[in-house]
């Protein structure tokens, strides 16, 4: 089975801090539902001061931060597709002047996990601090024998701060015409967003 990387990484907007109020930001790399403890009203997520050229704002918003924000479109695309897959707490973008650019974006959390890196093919150095964790990829490599069924969004186990989707939902998002946002095949990536 193949699947892509979703990347972000864009010229738009860049944010750079996680939402005050809400989970601690580390909790937001981990798979597990946060729903309940975030604030009903949502929270507010600022541009960051230190790239002041960066306004545009696009579907998938760029971060530093290994998590995925979007716009009320890709919720529609992924809910509508597998709903389990993920959960959405609200944020208000704000730009340099603290402004109000968009109320209408998300964390996208992923909750769902898979099992999909062959540790032992791959070209990794796992992270000193998070033992079974990769910090650095040369080469990606995905196991062979993955079943069919299973999580079609999801975060790759060792490499908690990506996002991984099937075929179905990368056509899905594609199709969708979603802008600030590019698929790299995950099998043999080498780390790197170009």
């Amino acid at each position: 089975m193949s699947f892509s990387l979703l990347c972000d990484k864009n010229d738009g907007a860049l944010l750079d801090a996680y939402p005050e109020g809400g989970p601690e930001g580390w909790r937001y790399l981990v798979s597990q539902r946060l729903a309940a403890e975030y604030p009903s009203g949502g929270l507010t997520m600022g541009f960051s001061p230190n790239f002041p050229d960066r306004r545009k704002l696009y579907d998938f918003v760029d971060s530093i931060l290994e998590i995925r924000i979007v716009s009320d479109r890709v919720r529609q695309v992924i809910q509508e597709l597998t709903p389990r897959d993920a959960e959405f707490l609200p944020v208000t973008l704000v730009d340099h002047q603290k402004d109000v650019v968009a109320r209408d974006y998300f964390i996208m959390n992923v909750i769902a996990d898979r099992d999909v890196i062959d540790l032992e093919r791959s070209t990794v150095r796992m992270s000193h601090l998070l033992k079974d964790n990769i910090s650095r990829v040369s080469e990606l490599k995905l196991k062979e024998d993955i079943p069919p069924d299973g999580p079609k969004l999801f975060r790759p186990r060792h490499l908690r701060g990506y996002t991984m989707v099937d075929p179905t939902v990368q056509a899905a998002l594609t199709t969708a015409k979603l802008t600030g946002v590019k698929f790299l095949p995950a099998n043999g990536w080498n780390g790197k967003y170009r």
